[in-house]
């Protein structure tokens, strides 16, 4: 078998872990979670957990005693300190590489995966050589693991599934799409991506929208997208707090928002440098998708009514050339009402 085989090569779960011992359900959810993996239906696999020094002894010896009853299909990386979950996959990434499995299904430690996600995936990549990353839709579960109607979920999430529901960006150059037009469109637990680009491409420093920013690389780079509703991943948002632990961490909503909204302009210079200089976008035209991006982070914020945030997006597109924003507003639909309020 050659490094990378598709066909032969064992497909890895990389899984970020971090945990304080304060919630009992911890436990709970990550057993759930890896009974998820162990139904898969294509069993070659194998699970890279990257713990980010978690400060819970007794959370480190429960993953030492997973590794003995996972044989060779687990390995724990005990990192020396946490800079957050991206970092934590840069790790596993690392590992997975010099490895030599051909790809990578990104799972969370509290959500949980479709039986068929690891045979989908492999057989998407099989079928096309061009495919880099295969994603797919999701449900929102509680703490519970009871699904949360979509009325009851945050409008960025909805976002999200909307973009799922009519037109989700597929092929080459996807990132101008989920830049522009659909907002973060595939959720790190229901994405598998090919393990030379992830490898290639590392998640940035940071703990909010790390996710998004690596899309969009992934896609400048010139990794072609694939969806595929037919694996959908339950991802688990806790109804008894103000939403994901990625917004917990940031000190609740707003602190989260604004996080991203820095990140997310972050991905979007990174991707369109690339495309630059690759030739796939002119200089022109970057400004022209810089005041998309903006105006389509400032539709974001205001479904979040995060109208400050609005507000600084949009200021921040009509700087940069008044006339084709307001084309622009206008091109995207938004003529008919107050665009950030």
């Amino acid at each position: 078998m050659t490094k990378f085989d598709m066909e032969k090569g064992s497909a890895v779960f990389i899984m970020p872990h971090w945990s304080n011992g304060g919630s009992g359900l911890e436990r709970q959810w990550l057993n759930t979670t890896l009974d998820t993996i162990k139904a898969q239906t294509d069993s070659n696999w194998k699970i890279l957990i990257a713990d980010g020094n978690s400060p819970s002894q007794e959370a480190k010896d429960y993953l030492k005693q997973l590794e003995g009853e996972f044989d060779d299909k687990l390995e724990v990386i005990y990192m020396e300190h946490s800079d957050g979950p991206g970092h934590a996959r840069n790790v596993a990434i690392k590992k997975a590489y010099a490895d030599g499995h051909p790809f990578i299904v990104f799972l969370d430690a509290d959500d949980l995966a479709s039986p068929k996600r690891v045979e989908i995936a492999r057989k998407t990549f099989l079928q096309n050589k061009n495919a880099g990353v295969v994603y797919s839709t999701f449900k929102v579960i509680d703490e519970l693991d009871n699904v949360v109607p979509r009325e009851k979920l945050s409008q960025s999430i909805v976002e999200i599934l909307e973009s799922h529901d009519n037109a989700p960006p597929q092929g080459k150059d996807t990132w101008i799409q989920i830049a522009t037009e659909t907002g973060y469109t595939n959720l790190t637990s229901a994405t598998s991506v090919r393990t030379e680009i992830a490898f290639n491409n590392q998640f940035p420093p940071e703990k909010v929208s790390e996710d998004y920013y690596a899309w969009l690389v992934y896609s400048a780079s010139g990794a072609e997208f694939v969806y595929t509703p037919d694996s959908p991943t339950l991802y688990r948002i806790p109804q008894n707090t103000e939403g994901s632990a990625s917004r917990s961490r940031e000190g609740g909503k707003a602190g989260f928002y604004k996080t991203k909204c820095r990140v997310d302009e972050a991905g979007f210079n990174a991707a369109s440098a690339i495309a630059v200089q690759k030739g796939s976008i002119t200089e022109a035209k970057r400004t022209q998708l810089y005041i998309k991006f903006l105006l389509k982070e400032a539709e974001t914020m205001r479904r979040e009514e995060q109208h400050d945030l609005a507000t600084m997006c949009y200021d921040k597109a009509v700087a940069m050339d008044k006339n084709i924003c307001a084309a622009t507003v206008k091109e995207l639909g938004f003529e008919d009402r107050n665009f950030v309020k």
